[in-house]
């Protein structure tokens, strides 16, 4: 048994092609003629992403994709088969990544967790992710489904647990979201949102014993709260055009209110406080839901800039996108606690304590 798992290395990948704020304004206007078009522009100026990979940029995916006849796009069979054509080559760009930085050979790995919200099929990641790597075909496999943006925690979750029970154990956690197959036309205004601010790509943590690597970040504790009565105001459910997101205006104010208690009830528990932590890697889900993080958790402001940063460069890519920004955390040497949140569908809050240095 290990009772120390470690963080041994988080590798990223997003697609070449890329969405700037202008384009996705311009492809709004083209899949959403009768919307507001003075408030469309208003809604990418402001909703903190400058650029994002995205299959839809140019060179890209658009005029296939965002077709609009019939009126609200391709079928979900027909987006789903785009899903398997890009998601297996990100997720094996973000492993490769990650598994050079641990300096471990694919074949040691031993558990493999695979965490996507934006397609669905099987065989899946798993069966990919072993043909492109040279995985061991008798690697454990698990895999975290439709979870939504909180998925990377739940998959370090079952890493954790793994390294825990099993004397040797090298897990992977490969996080792959397509988020813009699944962008609406004639679309009402919380998919709007939606469409401006989700992207494309895909992260791959390491999870390993602390032999060989005593100085990699550790593991320390998990987290976990479904907030009472916000069932409808965050949801994610199949349509016959795509996966549709419900979100709802008040998610904003509902976690200023309770991301503080809960994170003082996880804390306290372990005996710790919010002052224990020396910084926080807040899963971007959109401009006004990090400032209400800030703003709950009492942080000073430019607290959250890694979030900001990633959420500005990439958009919100779903469940790997706190592994993104841990990654931009330890790479500017982040020492102490570190305190990574994510927020999905349910209301729910994910999060985990990771000591580096």
């Amino acid at each position: 048994m290990s009772p120390d798992p470690r963080l041994l290395a988080i590798g990223v990948a997003s697609p070449a092609t890329r969405l700037s704020r202008a384009a996705g304004l311009r492809l709004a206007a083209q899949i959403s003629p009768h919307a507001d078009q003075e408030r469309l522009a208003e809604l990418y100026a402001n909703a903190g992403v400058s650029e994002r990979g995205s299959i839809l940029g140019e060179g890209g995916e658009s005029a296939d994709l965002l077709h609009t006849d019939p009126p609200r796009g391709p079928t979900t069979a027909a987006r789903l088969a785009r899903y398997r054509r890009h998601a297996g080559a990100l997720a094996g760009d973000a492993s490769r990544a990650a598994l050079a930085t641990a300096a471990r050979p694919a074949e040691a790995v031993t558990h493999l967790i695979t965490v996507s919200c934006t397609g669905a099929e099987s065989p899946g990641l798993d069966h990919a992710l072993i043909d492109l790597l040279g995985l061991r075909p008798e690697i454990s496999r698990t895999h975290v489904g439709f979870m939504g943006c909180h998925g990377a925690i739940n998959g370090l979750a079952l890493a954790d647990a793994f390294v825990r029970a099993h004397a040797g154990a090298l897990a992977m956690v490969v996080c792959v979201e397509v988020c813009s197959l699944h962008f609406q036309a004639q679309a009402p205004w919380d998919q709007q949102v939606a469409n401006a601010i989700f992207a494309d790509g895909a992260a791959c943590a390491v999870v390993g014993g602390a032999g060989g690597r005593p100085d990699a970040p550790r593991l320390r504790a998990f987290g976990s709260r479904v907030f009472p009565g916000t069932r409808d105001l965050m949801s994610w459910t199949i349509g016959e055009h795509g996966f549709e997101m419900r979100l709802s205006p008040r998610v904003p104010g509902v976690l200023r209110r309770a991301v503080g208690p809960w994170t003082d009830q996880w804390l306290g528990a372990l005996g710790l406080s919010r002052a224990d932590v020396a910084a926080w890697a807040v899963h971007p889900g959109g401009r006004d839901i990090l400032t209400a993080v800030e703003r709950g958790l009492g942080l000073p402001d430019q607290s959250l800039d890694a979030s900001r940063g990633v959420l500005d460069r990439h958009g919100n890519m779903s469940s790997g996108t706190v592994l993104w920004v841990l990654d931009a955390l330890l790479r500017r040497g982040t020492t102490g606690l570190i305190g990574a949140l994510s927020f999905g569908p349910g209301l729910t809050g994910e999060g985990v304590l990771i000591e580096a240095g």
